[in-house]
């Protein structure tokens, strides 16, 4: 049975102008307190106050106010949050466009969503196709906010993938939203000595309430300033800052607890929380830090879609529940939203029957922006289809099943594969194309004369990193099902294990290089010329890559240093050009190795 909708009052609500009078009066309360730090800057809550209402004031000057997107281009920065917050004072919404996805991508959203104002940096101006750029250092002519939303108006609209090869942006209310944060800083009891550390993109939808959350309660925001995922780097931002919560996909977050294991996670003991969402959790790449004397946090397995306020269900998950259930659950209801569990026709179906997860409540957005069309697939009848399965099991608690369609999670983005293939037949050199998900990376399969090389840059250009197929393979026919389709099961099957390079456990150091890359990524790889990204490695991956060869080598490596040098020859070279071809194998080289931790280092346990 679904749960019915309760009275919440989160602490939000207490200030009747939401979400900026909030922040507003935590300025009031205490102006000299640190609001956000970023790399070396850092603004007060009055500091903060002030610039916002001054970019509101000049943004209620150019015309901007009630009912309309206003686009920001701008990086994880202070910036960032000055802009968010001007937009909302001046009674208008944002869009957040994340300045790293491709122009092709970027000049789309601002098309599709009708921006006409953009918020950047003055020197960032050529970058939005001719759409009026406001610097985020405008000021009006006052400092008083000059706009006001209600409840029923739009706060953000959060662009994801699509199947039709456009991506959609998702609207968001700002009730439903109110609502998500209420919940948020009330269940995890936020306050003033909290610290909240942000290390997603501006783009991503788990994101947005992580820039409000901290700061209508008086805490700490920290901005990962890094514009690559580098484990000691965010490592070092958890333990120097006092860090209490991060949140981010499972992905991220299992390479800073491996490389806290060596010292007793010590690095992560200022955590309360560790909210992850996106992916389904494995507990066994946790248990080891749940479980150690020094964690003092819980995990929070988060769900729900970027078209629904972002969450809508959680669980806790702590020392003393990691086995509970044979999985780890999607969890229990947010206050306010409705989940139901319904077949074809949305009839909701008795417990433990599997059917279509659907979202109903105040946590449900406005649809999809100038696309009622789409609008209408996904919202009907007061409710989100979100095209999960899921079941909901007699103690309450909701079970997810995986996907009734062609939608993946990589990373926690979610990825209409439809829209990949779209983009590969664009390109003159393909015939047909199929992309599927293995479990960890995209594949495509690829009927043509076009190499992967190509075919990759070609994706480059028009979709996000994320959204590139970390393999190219090149294929004649396609398996097809009974009836004439595309066998997508069929081309998942996975291919036959190659036999281990002889020197796995040893040689020389570009053969190590090669080992370390096979154990993560799960095949082996035996050619030392091979780009890393090119093996469907990604930025996540080669941070780990990065913290083992800075122990294996004794050298205090920059990440930027692997980027530059992507295969296991240059990189070999690079690191010791005098023996990048000598034998490691051995005793006390050998010993080097498992000091490292390279023996106990396997791939990551699938959720």
């Amino acid at each position: 049975m679904s749960p019915s909708i309760v009275n919440l009052s989160p602490t939000i609500s207490e200030v009747s102008s939401g979400l900026t009078g909030s922040i507003s009066f935590q300025a009031r309360l205490h102006p000299g307190k640190t609001a956000i730090r970023c790399g070396g800057e850092s603004v007060t809550y009055a500091e903060l106050e002030d610039r916002s209402s001054r970019l509101a004031a000049a943004l209620a000057a150019d015309g901007a106010g009630r009912g309309d997107f206003i686009g920001i281009g701008l990086p994880r920065s202070i910036d960032l949050v000055v802009a968010i917050l001007a937009v909302l004072k001046a009674g208008a919404a944002y869009i957040p466009l994340d300045p790293s996805y491709p122009a092709e991508r970027i000049a789309h959203m601002i098309a599709s969503a009708k921006l006409t104002r953009i918020i950047s940096r003055e020197d960032s101006a050529g970058s939005f196709g001719g759409v009026r750029v406001i610097p985020v250092d405008a000021a009006g002519g006052n400092a008083t906010a000059p706009g006001e939303s209600t409840a029923d108006d739009f706060i953000y609209a959060i662009f994801t993938s699509g199947s039709t090869g456009v991506p959609k942006a998702a609207s968001v209310f700002h009730r439903g939203f109110r609502n998500l944060v209420g919940w948020y800083v009330d269940e995890l009891a936020l306050g003033p000595e909290d610290v909240t550390l942000v290390i997603s993109s501006p783009s991503f939808d788990l994101t947005q309430k992580n820039f409000f959350a901290p700061l209508v309660t008086g805490g700490t925001m920290i901005l990962d300033h890094g514009d690559h995922y580098d484990i000691h780097r965010i490592s070092t931002l958890v333990r120097a800052n006092g860090v209490t919560l991060v949140n981010c996909t499972p992905s991220a977050f299992y390479p800073l607890v491996d490389a806290a294991a060596g010292g007793g996670f010590s690095d992560l003991s200022t955590l309360r929380f560790a909210v992850l969402g996106g992916e389904p959790i494995s507990v066994p790449r946790l248990r080891g830090w749940l479980t150690h004397p020094s964690c003092r946090a819980e995990v929070v397995n988060s769900y729900g879609p970027t078209e629904c306020a972002d969450i809508c269900a959680f669980h806790r998950l702590h020392a003393g529940n990691l086995d509970a259930y044979p999985f780890v659950p999607t969890g229990r209801d947010v206050p306010n939203t409705i989940v139901t569990i319904r077949d074809e026709d949305l009839r909701e179906l008795p417990d433990g029957e599997t059917g279509e997860l659907c979202i109903g409540g105040i946590g449900v957005g406005g649809g999809y922006l100038h696309d009622p069309a789409r609008t209408a697939e996904r919202f009907t009848g007061g409710i989100y289809r979100s095209g999960d399965l899921a079941r909901r099991l007699p103690d309450g608690v909701i079970e997810f099943r995986g996907r009734a369609d062609h939608q993946v999670k990589v990373n926690g983005f979610r990825i209409e594969l439809g829209e990949i293939e779209i983009a590969l037949s664009t390109h003159p050199g393909v015939r047909e194309a199929v992309v599927v998900f293995d479990g960890e990376r995209l594949i495509a399969h690829v009927q043509g004369d076009a190499d992967a090389r190509i075919l990759r840059e070609h994706l480059a250009a028009k979709l996000p990193a994320y959204m590139v197929p970390a393999e190219f393979i090149s294929i004649d026919e396609f398996p097809l099902t009974p009836n004439g389709k595309v066998d997508r099961k069929a081309l998942t099957q996975p291919a036959p294990e190659k036999p281990a390079p002889a020197q796995e456990a040893g040689g020389t150091l570009e053969q190590r290089i090669l080992a370390i890359w096979s154990e993560l990524l799960g095949r082996t790889l035996v050619d030392p010329t091979a780009n890393f990204f090119d093996l469907g490695g990604t930025s996540i991956h080669l941070a780990v890559v990065h913290v083992r060869l800075r122990e294996l080598t004794g050298r205090d490596l920059n990440i930027t240093e692997l980027f530059a040098h992507p295969s296991a020859r240059a990189l070999a070279s690079h690191l010791s050009p005098a023996s990048a071809g000598t034998d490691l194998s051995s005793t006390q080289n050998r010993a080097r190795l498992q000091q490292a931790g390279f023996s106990r280092f396997r791939r990551p346990t699938q959720p």
